[in-house]
């Protein structure tokens, strides 16, 4: 009769003890503080400041100054490695330093790219800057860009990082190939990607 007693004592108490665990785990909040959420507040952020930089430089036409920021003779963007794209430090191209200015002092990663149409009608993409490979946490922001013919391949202008539209027009300019119809020579989509180090 004793030993049923104490058997079910036992049971009971290991019963209240595997209920207030249970009640202890659905009572535990999920607060800005644990590490997937602050992870994607974090990543939401990069994405925001991405797309509004985006806006900001083709509204005020450097990100169309920086596309054609173009080295006639190599076929690449100016002073870029012998990829044909930017490694390290940014080039001196106005929109391309700002997206310096923005993530590069943060411990903050980015690459830049272009995507187009080539002449057949096939989606390429264009490296204009590379920090290496995105990891898992990566985000990224596009805007539209439309050049045209007449436009020209733009160069520093003095010691400015800057640059000013006094070279030759795209379309004799030996510029990356695209899908030429009219007066455009291309409508692109500037890619920027942003992850943390």
């Amino acid at each position: 009769m004793r030993a049923q007693a104490h058997t079910l004592e036992g049971v009971a108490a290991s019963l209240v003890v595997v209920v207030a665990v249970a009640f202890t785990l659905q009572a535990t909040a999920v607060t800005p503080l644990t590490a997937s959420t602050a992870s994607q507040h974090i990543e939401t952020q990069h994405e925001r400041a991405a797309a509004g930089l985006l806006d900001v430089e083709r509204a005020n036409g450097n990100l169309s100054r920086t596309l054609r920021y173009w080295n006639s003779s190599s076929g690449s963007f100016k002073n870029a490695s012998r990829k044909g794209y930017y490694v390290g430090e940014p080039p001196d191209a106005s929109f391309l330093q700002a997206v310096e200015r923005t993530f590069g002092d943060r411990a903050v990663a980015y690459n830049v790219n272009v995507h187009y149409l080539d002449a057949f009608g096939d989606q390429r993409i264009r490296r204009v800057v590379y920090h290496g490979e995105p990891s898992a946490d990566a985000v990224a922001a596009t805007r539209l860009v439309t050049l045209y013919d007449d436009q020209t391949v733009t160069v520093r202008d003095g010691d400015q990082f800057v640059v000013s539209e006094t070279g030759p027009p795209l379309s004799n300019a030996s510029y990356f190939p695209a899908d030429v119809s009219g007066h455009t020579y291309a409508v692109v989509e500037v890619e920027v990607i942003v992850w943390r180090m």
